[in-house]
């Protein structure tokens, strides 16, 4: 599906904008300049790249509800496989990048900041529920055609890291039979 490419490459992108919106505004900031219209036009930018990849993620899960009505099982499979298996980089690189952000922030701020830290998480883990949702489905389309897939499988789609392993298993069973 289109969607689940455009919103995987939306990820990537909002990576990039979180790793160059800190660096830029530190960087455009610097010197005693302090805060000026090019800090805000780089957050506003950031922000607009948060909207746009959440709307993309929402999108691709309704156009995955699309294909489950259709019961077109092998746009689910080709969606889910490049959700859940090209966004791992994505999922270590953020990872990466917001432990060594966030825990500057938050020392340099004395832990001031540490109210702050559940925005990154929580729209990681939207992310990976507008993904999961495509995987859940095509895991209710394999068990109504007669497939052995455990209900913890529909489960795992939604939590991190699991359901990259919950994927694989699946993948792999798939191909022996």
């Amino acid at each position: 599906m289109k969607t689940a490419k455009l919103f995987l490459a939306g990820i990537y992108v909002h990576l990039a904008f979180s790793v160059a919106a800190p660096i830029g505004i530190l960087y455009l900031g610097w010197g005693g300049a302090g805060w000026n219209r090019s800090n805000g036009s780089l957050l506003l930018a950031y922000l607009l790249v948060i909207g746009l990849v959440q709307l993309l993620g929402w999108i691709s899960a309704g156009a995955a509800v699309s294909a489950y009505r259709r019961n077109d099982m092998a746009r689910l499979l080709s969606a889910w496989r490049t959700l859940k298996l090209g966004a791992v980089p994505f999922h270590i690189l953020n990872f990466l990048w917001s432990v060594l952000a966030w825990g500057s922030i938050v020392a340099a701020s004395r832990g001031v900041f540490i109210l702050l830290v559940p925005i990154p998480i929580g729209l990681t883990w939207l992310m990976i529920i507008q993904s999961g949702v495509t995987g859940w489905l095509y895991i209710r389309c394999l068990r109504e055609s007669g497939e052995d897939a455990a209900i913890l499988h529909s489960v795992c789609q939604f939590l991190p890291v699991l359901d990259v392993l919950s994927t694989l298993l699946l993948l792999r069973r798939g191909k022996r039979s």
